[in-house]
């Protein structure tokens, strides 16, 4: 797991989500879940259109690290 902020979003690979329901919106790092927000491990402004590989849905079990 990441620190929190630990990850540029090339190392994230930070992209356009190419499937709904697998975006940062949905994601339990982000917040707020809106348009823009920030993500609790990938440094900069978060677009909550687009994803990366630390994508883990809103309402899972996992431990935040």
């Amino acid at each position: 797991m990441a620190k929190i902020w630990g990850l540029s979003k090339a190392e994230a690979a930070y992209r356009p989500a190419q499937r709904p329901g697998v975006r940062c919106r949905d994601c339990k790092f982000m917040w707020p879940p809106l348009a823009y927000g920030g993500c609790r491990l990938v440094r900069g402004v978060i677009r909550g259109s687009d994803v990366c590989n630390e994508f883990t849905p809103r309402g899972t079990g996992a431990a935040q690290g």
